[in-house]
């Protein structure tokens, strides 16, 4: 897209600098370091979702040939990671043994001796919760919350209240209300690369680390917490990541492999299999929802009431309820919503966390609402979403109608009330909002002799950031971005840094590789003004070269002037950005899809699906939409596939691919991404983040599609054929 702004690099549809190298196998990921007299580790995990530990023997693993440690514990007890007494889900890790052969270590683990005494499980969050159930995790501290008839509740982690205005009175006054449950599953990211992670002591006594995720510094804080030594004793080198979506944020397997290594003085490395994803990764959060929701005649809302609790593992972790407002403006709230512990791996993020599965709530009951009234879905949105002089729930004003410029145009594209559908074929709409995050980041930018420009940060590159600061660089520095190199640094090398995720990497790091290439760019022009005998603000940079405006014919070359400073007074040409937090905004994505639905055999086809996001400004559009199609794809197959089944014993039934559905080529429709574009103020160039935003709406846009098609309300995620038909049986 022509902006008229005459930038050259950002905005434009660069390929992934490191693409050629991924497609062709020449990147490191974590299980292809390879150390000299490494060892490998394997985990023993408990086959019961919730147990009591009487009794442990090591002795029959330790005296296997090739085994060098087995460690539990009873070995550690200064350590917490490891159960002592209970176990309370399956796969939790009670053993860990380091052999010469990952074989040897495997069969290890078979003569580990454990005596289990079995405890009843928790495995339902709405269950959990009653006064009469059974103790997630015995003797576990909970909060002093009672139900109606005063009995103190069960398993509740966290418990929170949000109460706006009069709900009883917004009830009152509206003309059309519609009450459901819903429920969602565990659902796991299901990234190409398993977790692997290598560690070695050196010889200073410190330990390093290599893994791959999403924050070196966050993996460095939370493994010298749980080692219990220093910070500055833990170096992290994070290798490329193959997919982490946010489950990759902590711990996995990092403690049990360091600690392997520190008992043994030699590297270990631990890389899980498919099923150890499953039974012990860090996969979203279900829940169980009950939402009400009112409106007047005009469609105004006027109420929503109602109850969340999040399922969220032994650890109770929890979700935002006000995720089951949205961007809607409703003056008349009370939500209550609980954290629950279940005997279930404590749930991670997942790419806008909570937002998909309260998505699908908050966007059916809307739609609901609008039909018993007889308004458009659309028009229902248009007119209570949340706009320009309006506040964010962050509380921050809005200045633009990002979020109705969106629905617009989505139901633009997709011709809206225009599109002829044939019998059993429906259309649905939902929409996302995300609070774009910010956090500390860091770009150091260098520029050798002839031109060539080096960029050092510490965020991680998930998707394509690099690729975005090469270009901002190459923008400012007025070189062509195959010039420009961006490289990763370490717990040891670069400022700390927090995450890649929260929809941040590209708003914040992006700020600061601006930063960093500004003030390399100032020095640039002090130099070029002494050549060319005018003042800095009389030149511009553009194809290589510096300028006088006006006089092209008086020019000098980026390449000279990068040679002239490296024996210069000041030295080499460089920048730096450092940075803290900058304000932030929302960012909304809209989603409209067309099903058709076998009456049947509930079998749900996606005829094709519109995904339209506020994106501020797209720095490389081709990368933006990839973000976009596959979040959108995510979401969908959270709506339609995915979903972790439990047996009444806490027993994962599906720990594989197999029998985990996600969605092939065949399963996807085409999708149309629109970019709406509406700069910001503060981010580089007007972008805002883009990576969650995608999968919010799109289980949701199924759902009311699948209404629209057939009459049918599914409320339980996935929305599989035997729900449909029960649907259209209710």
């Amino acid at each position: 897209m022509a902006h008229g702004d005459g930038l050259k690099v950002v905005g434009k549809r660069v390929s992934r600098l490191n693409g050629p190298d991924i497609v062709t196998g020449r990147v490191a990921y974590a299980d292809d370091i390879q150390l000299p007299g490494m060892l490998y580790g394997r985990m023993l995990r408990s086959p019961h979702a919730h147990a009591r530990i009487r009794r442990m023997d090591l002795s029959k693993a330790r005296a296997l040939s090739g085994v060098v440690d087995v460690v539990c514990a009873q070995d550690v007890p200064e350590l917490s990671i490891f159960p002592s007494e209970e176990v309370c889900y399956e796969g939790q890790k009670v053993a860990a043994v380091a052999a010469v052969d990952p074989d040897i270590a495997e069969d290890a683990l078979e003569l580990i001796e454990v005596d289990y005494e079995t405890l009843p499980p928790v495995i339902d969050p709405a269950a959990a919760i009653h006064p009469d159930a059974p103790e997630a995790q015995v003797g576990v501290p909970t909060e002093e919350v009672t139900d109606s008839e005063g009995r103190r509740l069960r398993n509740v982690a966290s418990y929170q209240v949000i109460e706006e205005g009069d709900v009883e009175r917004g009830f009152a006054e509206s003309d059309a209300i519609f009450e459901a449950e819903y429920r969602a599953p565990y659902f796991h990211q299901t990234y190409l690369e398993p977790t692997s992670a290598t560690a070695r002591v050196e010889p200073n006594g410190r330990i390093t680390v290599w893994k791959s995720g999403q924050g070196t510094f966050t993996i460095r804080e939370d493994l010298a917490s749980a080692l219990k030594v220093a910070e500055g004793r833990v170096r992290v080198i994070m290798t490329e990541t193959g997919g982490s979506f946010g489950a990759k944020n902590r711990l996995i397997l990092e403690a049990q492999t360091a600690l392997l290594a520190m008992r043994t003085g030699r590297p270990v490395k631990v890389t899980m299999n498919r099923e150890e994803e499953f039974l012990d990764g860090r996969p979203a959060p279900g829940c169980w929802v009950r939402l009400k929701t009112g409106a007047r005649k005009d469609g105004m809302l006027m109420a929503v009431e109602g109850r969340i609790v999040w399922d969220g593992g032994i650890e109770g972790r929890g979700g935002a309820s006000n995720r089951l407002l949205g961007p809607y403006k409703i003056p008349n709230v009370m939500l209550e919503g609980f954290a629950a512990r279940t005997n279930k791996p404590t749930p991670g993020a997942y790419r806008a966390p909570g937002g998909p599965q309260t998505a699908v709530a908050r966007e059916s009951n809307i739609d609901m609402v609008a039909r018993e009234l007889g308004i458009d879905p659309v028009e229902i949105r248009l007119m209570n979403g949340l706009g320009a002089g309006d506040y964010a729930p962050s509380g921050a004003p809005l200045q633009h109608d990002w979020l109705r410029d969106t629905i617009r145009k989505a139901a633009e594209t997709v011709r809206w009330g225009r599109r002829r559908l044939k019998r059993n074929q429906g259309m649905g709409i939902a929409v996302g909002d995300w609070q774009n995050a910010s956090g500390q980041t860091n770009a150091f930018v260098t520029m050798a002799a002839d031109g060539s420009v080096s960029v050092v940060t510490g965020q991680v590159d998930i998707t394509g950031l690099h690729t975005v600061m090469a270009q901002i660089v190459a923008e400012e520095l007025g070189v062509p971005v195959e010039k420009v190199t961006v490289t990763l640094g370490d717990t040891d090398t670069v400022p700390y840094t927090s995450l890649s995720a929260g929809s941040k990497a590209a708003y914040s790091a992006g700020t600061a590789a601006r930063k960093a290439a500004l003030e390399a760019r100032e020095r640039l022009l002090r130099l070029a003004a002494e050549r060319l005998e005018v003042a800095p603000e009389d030149l511009a940079i553009a194809d290589g070269r510096v300028e006088v405006v006006g006089s092209p014919e008086h020019t000098v070359g980026v390449d000279e002037l990068a040679g002239m400073a490296i024996d210069s007074e000041e030295g080499p040409i460089s920048g730096r950005g450092v940075l803290n937090r900058i304000p932030t905004y929302p960012t909304y994505s809209v989603e409209v899809a067309t099903v058709e639905v076998d009456t049947g055999t509930g079998q749900v086809r996606l005829i094709d699906l519109v995904a339209a996001q506020d994106v501020g400004r797209a720095l490389n559009p081709m990368l933006v939409e990839g973000q976009m199609q596959g979040g959108a794809v995510q979401s969908i197959s959270f709506g339609l596939m995915e979903g972790y089944r439990y047996d009444d014993e806490g027993r994962v039934l599906n720990p594989n691919l197999l029998d985990y559905a996600i969605p092939t080529a065949l399963d996807v429709p085409n999708i149309k991404t629109v970019l709406v574009e509406d700069p910001c103020e503060l981010g580089p160039y007007g972008a805002k983040g883009v990576g969650e935003p995608p999968i919010i709406p799109g289980a949701a846009a199924v759902a009311n599609a699948i209404y629209d098609a057939v009459g049918a309300r599914v409320t339980e995620m996935p929305m599989t054929p035997e729900r449909v038909v029960a649907a259209l049986r209710d």
